[in-house]
């Protein structure tokens, strides 16, 4: 149960229970503390002291319109802080399942507040008021300025660092191999894992298989030694948080964003590379033992490109100074932007799209207006290829990669799909789709210019002329696998049925958006 706790104006404002609880109750981390300042309202978590911001009090005049902000702000700071994306509804499912709120706040909670409260009211102090920053990035900003005292080992820490071990050790994201007789011999649903030293015989044996495993595959030593020496750091590494690899598929982006700091140097790009494949080699001969499924294989490979890219950053994402820096320039491109769609409504574009490393060759040709956002033309592509939306994917145009927007690396070469519009390449472009970074589907686009203007738009109209071959099959393996597959099933390889698909286009489209929002 979650207890809400409040100060006395606010739980007359919201006809909250005001029976004494004992201290106990509002202490654990499942539980909450609000006060109202000025135009904010500060819910804070009694254990972890992690702020959540929510502008205008004024407007919840009942509980459960207050519940449904404070849950939208808790889920936007959670996209933004340092854990996997996977995790977020673990934990959202966790702190709202049940909701109390009770009058009276413990004296260590108010402590925390009143500094949260002095912070947001000090309009010279640490927020830069002029970057108009959202709840999500000023809750982070109070949480950099807000530290308390391990109490095992007794160091200072940032409240950030508090919730990344809580969401790392509360919620994990298990695998669920079929229990045989082959998965019993590693023993990883033995109790016994709990004993260090039979762990390091268990990860030992399995180690030895993935060598086996890897020299059957033809691999030259060189890759061998490299992809088992990531397996070995990995799985000390989960020895070390006393899990085995099985019982957390999100244990892979904390593994990668901390590297630097576990090695105690600034790894290359070349050798980062080398250990996210070395992670997906892993993952892979997890699947082969049955270890395993589909759904975990593609969990796994998700945190691993999501912590490849928090640890290449150089920067983890919830660091508001550099979110800052760049603010102004999006909102600054944004104000630009309001216009776009109007004049690229006049342009039409032929698009031919292939699927790369792929023979025969699989081909859809359509046209489609400027004024398409590009989530939305990256979801027409997909859908003409069978895409079933179970993996992420990014747009590439050049050197520029655009992303769904909780996606967002924060590089400053990417940018948003929901802030972008076909319209702004021109013809003679190619784009390069990336789905599925486990399988890896890359889909080459290029733009041409179409006959003839329409008269109007409203960035949904396309046109499908021509294709040929089915598309894609989700956890195949890849075009390699979908060309094995192609071998049994003759119907992969045919002339494209042009009019059922495009009958069939729109409402695709709209259930694959859904699939991602």
């Amino acid at each position: 149960m979650v207890i809400i706790a409040v100060d006395n104006l606010l739980a007359q404002h919201l006809h909250v229970n005001t029976r004494a609880r004992f201290k106990g109750q509002l202490d654990s981390a499942q539980n909450w503390s609000v006060r109202v300042t000025g135009d904010f309202m500060i819910i804070m978590n009694n254990q972890l002291a992690l702020p959540v911001i929510v502008r205008h009090p004024q407007r919840f005049n009942d509980s459960r319109s207050f519940m449904a902000a404070f849950k939208r702000q808790f889920l936007a700071l959670l996209e933004l802080a340092p854990i996997p994306h996977a995790k977020i509804s673990l934990i959202r499912n966790a702190q709202f399942a049940t909701v109390s709120f009770e009058n009276g706040i413990n004296r260590e909670a108010d402590r925390y507040l009143q500094n949260y409260a002095n912070l947001l009211n000090d309009h010279n102090g640490v927020i830069d008021w002029s970057k108009q920053p959202s709840n999500a990035e000023l809750a982070l900003q109070l949480a950099e300025e807000t530290w308390k005292k391990d109490p095992v080992s007794g160091e200072r820490l940032p409240i950030m660092d508090f919730f990344e071990d809580y969401a790392m050790i509360n919620f994990h994201l298990p695998a669920h191999p079929n229990f045989n007789e082959h998965n019993r011999a590693y023993l990883y649903r033995s109790s016994s894992l709990n004993d260090i030293m039979n762990a390091v015989a268990v990860n030992q044996q399995f180690l030895t298989d993935y060598r086996r495993l890897l020299d059957r595959h033809g691999k030259s030593d060189q890759i061998i030694d490299r992809d088992v020496d990531v397996a070995a750091d990995y799985c000390s590494f989960c020895e070390a948080n006393g899990i085995s690899p099985l019982d957390d598929l999100a244990l892979p982006y904390y593994y990668l964003l901390h590297y630097n700091e576990r090695q105690d140097e600034n790894i290359s790009d070349t050798a980062l590379k080398g250990i996210a494949t070395g992670l997906r080699e892993f993952a892979r001969f997890m699947r082969a033992q049955h270890l395993f499924n589909d759904d975990d294989f593609s969990q796994f490979n998700q945190a691993v490109v999501q912590g490849w890219d928090a640890l290449h950053s150089q920067r983890r994402t919830y660091r508001l100074r550099q979110l800052f820096r760049r603010l102004q320039l999006q909102f600054d491109r944004q104000q630009q932007n309001v216009r776009r769609p109007l004049d690229m409504a006049r342009q039409t574009f032929h698009v031919r799209v292939e699927l790369a490393d792929y023979r025969p060759q699989m081909w859809r040709e359509f046209e489609v207006s400027g004024d398409t956002r590009l989530d939305k033309f990256c979801f027409q592509v997909l859908t003409l290829f069978n895409a079933r939306g179970n993996h992420l994917f990014d747009l590439w145009a050049g050197k520029t990669g655009y992303q769904l927007p909780f996606l967002d690396s924060g590089y400053e070469e990417t940018a948003s799909l929901t802030k972008h519009w076909l319209g702004e390449f021109q013809p003679g472009d190619q784009l390069i789709l990336n789905y599925d970074f486990g399988d890896s589907w890359k889909f080459t686009i290029q733009l041409q210019a179409a006959a003839g203007r329409p008269r109007r738009s409203n960035g949904d109209r396309a046109t499908l002329l021509a294709g040929f071959g089915r598309g894609i099959i989700e956890d195949i393996g890849g075009p390699s696998g979908l060309t094995q597959a192609a071998k049994d099933d003759l119907t992969v390889n045919q002339p494209l049925d042009v009019a059922t698909v495009q009958e069939d286009w729109g409402p695709a489209i709209a259930a694959l958006q859904r699939h991602y929002e």
